[in-house]
């Protein structure tokens, strides 16, 4: 027996080591496949055939463009391809050159030289049978034909970047972003679309004390610049009195002969062109391959130039083909100009969008809460830049001066030390830009009513101050109504969380005039937060508010009347009978975001144990406005009032308790 033990030992290790063995390569085979299903990344580098110059703005793309990219002003690509599109072929285009296309390498692996070689038909001329504006007409005709007719959506990078005109190493800011882009058919111009923002960096290179301008709508440039979805005025047929349209010669695109059209404002017609540029036409099928245009002197003047002084406007717009049909690749927009206030030097600011991926299948529109808004600031971005987040996005590559700028402000030193802006994720030290929050402050503009019962009648009021020539003998004829309705502007604060301080003043309309004003404490609270806010609304106020019918101006006679210790010296004095009311007032309401800075309200209030006064209220009707006095009197004590031929002692309408009101509430930034 005891002989027996150590091989049972032996057998019992043996196949414990099987075992393991067996679990590890099990293990290896789940984990392999796992790793090689991950994107592989192209790299490249596209030059002139001849030349051996880069080529810039060339189309990059994998799988008949289902994926792709573009190359930088170095002619560099970076493309990062999907394993189910990684044994598709390559193709590399541009205007002007033959395509280009091979089999995908091995990935990853070393970058690829890639030499474009000119086009011949590119050098030649091309005559046509209609005129050239007949070929930009039969282009527009076949928008529909060419371009996608249902909802797409673009997988697109973002990038916006602004420096000291002049020097392009001198960056004020870098940002850059992964966009979800939605389109409209193209058979819908007036539908913009929307645009979610699912990734974004940043990197503030400004120095302490440099000017802000918060620049904003640069996500938007792929429907800002889609000039065949918007039907940009250049090709639209109501405005093609206002441009001429001159044949350039002939290139091609992969192949393919283009028409080459330059187009400017017509003579006399300057005023109203907004543009000059060129236009890119295939000759086959009339679709709309190109377009670069600038903002002629006119568009500048027809700009919005609050904070900067435009000086110039330039864009540049590339479509390819996927599927049949064509759609947007790529833009590129430049802003030059000058700030209007303080000693900053002139600006200029690029914008560049790059689809990356095309998906036709009709998936919904983001919701209002992912959806991005016109006028955000894409800088309130609370993420710092890191440039090896992007290793997983196909990406368009900074171009040298962009990379060496990153690079300095990552470069640890003195001014790092110091904390100077321009830090980027994993520098060592210094701050990333502070966030920017929405206002506290939000003001607005409301009407409303106030149910104030007035009987059909009529009115009389005399009054005859003692020891004062001035009398007066006051009538109104009286029409029976319910309501009364008012305006009013309010100004609301935020303290904390959803609470509000808010002050407003009013003013009536109608033949019950008067005016008042409340103030008090308001809160919001968020009913829908996944989706477009809708806030339950609540609120305790202070309400104050005169009723009034005008009796009409006196003469003056005595320059030396006083009432109520106010003197009156104007040749005209107006009486007005009034009422004067006065509660604390709940309320309640709701409210609806129509954008982050526009939100439509709605409020009830009711007004607890009011006060109600009739007065005869004087006014100085002559002499400059801001010096005229008024008063206000008590009756039946100062004046004598008949209603109906009859003593009263209050005025002939009843206010009621019930307030409502709506209108829209501005938030700045």
């Amino acid at each position: 027996m005891g002989g027996g033990k150590p091989r049972t030992l032996l057998r019992d290790e043996y196949t414990f080591s099987s075992m393991r063995g067996i679990l590890v390569a099990l293990l290896l085979l789940l984990i392999w496949p796992a790793r090689a299903q991950g994107p592989a990344e192209l790299r490249g580098r596209v030059v002139d055939a001849e030349t051996g110059q880069p080529v810039p703005n060339a189309q990059v793309g994998v799988a008949g463009n289902r994926v792709g990219t573009s190359t930088n002003a170095d002619g560099v690509f970076t493309l990062s391809v999907p394993p189910a599109y990684q044994h598709e072929p390559l193709e590399v285009a541009l205007l002007g050159y033959r395509k280009y296309t091979q089999a995908l390498p091995p990935l990853p692996g070393p970058g690829l030289l890639i030499r474009l070689q000119i086009s011949p038909a590119a050098l030649g001329e091309v005559t046509v049978t209609s005129s050239v504006t007949g070929i930009v007409r039969a282009a527009v005709a076949r928008i529909p034909r060419n371009y996608p007719v249902r909802p797409t959506r673009l997988t697109g990078f973002y990038r916006e970047a602004e420096n000291a005109r002049g020097d392009t190493s001198q960056f004020q800011y870098f940002a850059e972003g992964l966009l979800t882009v939605y389109q409209a058919g193209y058979q819908h111009p007036g539908d913009d679309g929307a645009v979610e923002i699912r990734e974004s960096r940043k990197v503030e290179l400004r120095a302490p004390g440099t000017a802000d301008h918060n620049w904003y709508g640069g996500p938007f440039v792929p429907h800002q610049l889609d000039f065949v979805h918007r039907r940009a005025a250049f090709i639209n047929p109501a405005h093609f009195r206002d441009y001429d349209y001159r044949l350039l010669p002939q290139t091609t695109f992969r192949g393919r002969p283009v028409y080459a059209i330059a187009f400017a404002p017509k003579p006399g017609r300057a005023a109203r062109a907004d543009f000059a540029g060129r236009l890119y036409i295939e000759e086959g099928s009339y679709a709309f391959l190109r377009a670069e245009w600038h903002r002629t002197p006119a568009g500048l003047r027809h700009e919005s130039q609050a904070a900067v002084a435009i000086e110039g406007r330039s864009s540049r717009v590339d479509y390819q083909p996927y599927a049949g049909r064509w759609y947007l690749k790529s833009a590129w927009h430049r802003t030059q100009g000058r700030p209007r206030r303080g000693p900053s030097a002139p600006v200029d600011v690029l914008v560049e969008y790059l689809t990356t991926a095309i998906d036709t299948a009709q998936g919904p529109r983001p919701g209002y809460a992912a959806r991005a808004q016109y006028r955000d600031v894409y800088l309130e971005n609370a993420v710092p830049y890191d440039s090896t987040f992007w290793q997983r996005q196909t990406t368009l590559v900074p171009p040298a001066a962009v990379q060496q700028a990153l690079r300095r402000a990552a470069a640890p030193g003195p001014a790092a030390a110091a904390g100077a802006p321009g830090q980027v994720a994993g520098a060592p030290a210094g701050r990333s830009a502070p966030v920017r929050r929405p206002s506290r402050l939000r003001y607005g503009y409301l009407v409303g009513g106030w149910p104030v019962a007035e009987a059909s009648g009529a009115v009389q009021v005399g009054f005859a101050p003692a020891g004062s020539g001035f009398q007066a003998l006051g009538a109104a004829v009286l029409r029976a109504q319910s309501t009364t309705y008012w305006s009013s502007f309010s100004y609301e604060f935020n303290t904390v969380g959803g609470w509000w301080v808010r002050v407003a003043s009013r003013s009536g309309f109608g033949r019950l005039g008067g005016s008042g004003w409340e103030g008090g404490l308001a809160y919001e609270h968020n009913l829908n937060p996944r989706r477009r806010p809708i806030f339950a609304r609540a609120g305790l106020t202070y309400f104050h508010q005169t009723v009034g019918r005008d009796l009409g101006p006196y003469h003056n006679p005595d320059a030396g009347l006083r009432v109520a210790g106010t003197a009156f010296k104007a040749d005209e004095i107006g009486l007005t009978l009034r009422t004067t009311t006065g509660a604390p007032q709940p309320k309640l309401g709701l409210g609806v975001e129509l954008s982050r800075r526009l939100e439509l309200v709605a409020d009830a209030g009711y007004l607890l144990f009011p006060r109600t006064r009739t007065q005869l209220a004087l006014d100085e009707r002559s002499g400059f406005w801001l010096s005229r006095s008024t008063a206000a009197l008590d009756l039946p004590a100062a004046a004598t009032l008949r209603v109906d031929g009859q003593p009263a002692n209050a005025a002939p309408w009843q206010p009621g308790r019930l307030t409502f009101g709506f209108g829209l509430l501005y938030r700045p930034r």
